[in-house]
């Protein structure tokens, strides 16, 4: 049996692009919000660093137009992630996951708009084809099992960045980091 993990992350215009090259391929995959690095290890925000800040904002939007995909600078860059990821999760539990973080991240990255209004995640889940009841269901139970549970699987996978994809097949383990990567994971196993 072949396992897909594909780990996303709303503040990453690179986990936009790559969702939408899962989305095209068509792959059955878990889509797992990336809440930071496991343990101990430190989270580099490109935010700290204009150097490199500077040149995502330049390198993002050439990027989105190869996949035919616009990109606006959101309004609110630090948003609220936490309801959105809580989402995530329960998208992907329901069967919505990959559609669900298209619609998140083209709402951040080429509506610009802040996802963390519960009123925008709902009309993602709507766009996804799926219940904003859930949503907000979701985002109300706070941190549950399940979040811990994602916490483990970042640590198993070693986790650093995003996008991030994870295949377990015959006993081995594939892993793809970056949205090109992506590319090369539908390749690889499609």
């Amino acid at each position: 049996m072949t396992t897909i993990r594909i780990y996303s992350g709303v503040r990453s215009p690179y986990s936009r692009l790559g969702m939408h090259v899962i989305k095209r391929s068509g792959l059955k995959v878990d889509v797992i919000p990336f809440t930071g690095p496991p343990g101990d290890v430190p989270f580099s925000n490109p935010t700290d660093n204009p150097l490199k800040l500077g040149y995502i904002m330049a390198d993002a939007p050439r990027m989105a137009k190869r996949l035919g995909l616009t990109m606006t600078m959101p309004k609110v860059f630090n948003a609220n992630f936490k309801p959105a990821n809580l989402a995530q999760m329960a998208a992907t539990r329901d069967g919505a996951g990959i559609e669900f973080a298209c619609a998140i991240a083209d709402a951040r990255w080429s509506d610009g708009l802040d996802i963390g209004d519960l009123s925008v995640l709902q009309e993602c889940a709507e766009q996804a084809g799926w219940s904003s009841e859930a949503l907000l269901a979701s985002v109300e139970a706070g941190v549950t099992p399940e979040f811990e549970k994602h916490r483990d699987l970042i640590a198993q996978d070693g986790v650093f960045g995003v996008p991030f994809g994870v295949i377990e097949k015959d006993g081995a383990t594939h892993k793809y980091w970056g949205h090109e990567r992506l590319e090369l994971l539908v390749e690889d196993f499609a």
